[in-house]
């Protein structure tokens, strides 16, 4: 019985750390999750350096990247995050597993916009620059 214990608060400690969503960075960062079946993909490899290129359009603009793909999440350095758990993200930012494609989620943590891989980075830019949010830090930033 006490290694059935042992192991119970074993599994619960690894799993204590481990996010859902991305509630740790609401406030102060948008986040685009770019949702892909392979990293190898030509579509998803040109789409994913048309963004990295953007880099001024991207820091101006609180952006951190992130991909889903093959039930992992990876960062801007295509790097495995092993602290999250896919499924309940995937349902929270209502991501279908087959999804190809890219999801923004606003700064208050709610889905923003969904479009294809396919999707230029300037209709990004454009939606997040007519937010209210960003209204305001563009203000803030000719002021200062």
């Amino acid at each position: 019985m006490k290694t059935v214990t042992n192991l119970a608060l074993v599994l619960f400690s690894m799993t204590a750390g481990a996010q859902e969503d991305f509630s740790k960075l609401k406030w102060r960062n948008r986040i685009l999750i770019f949702s892909t079946q392979s990293l190898k993909d030509e579509v998803f490899v040109s789409q994913w350096e048309n963004f990295r290129s953007s880099t001024k359009k991207i820091e101006d603009r609180n952006i951190l990247l992130f991909v889903l793909s093959k039930g992992r999440l990876l960062d801007k350095d295509l790097k495995v995050l092993p602290n999250y758990h896919i499924a309940p993200l995937r349902k929270k930012y209502n991501i279908p597993q087959t999804y190809e494609g890219i999801t923004l989620i606003g700064k208050d943590g709610g889905v923003k916009l969904q479009k294809p891989l396919t999707t230029e980075p300037r209709i990004f830019f454009e939606a997040i620059d007519q937010m209210p949010m960003r209204q305001q830090e563009m203000r803030h930033n000719i002021d200062d």
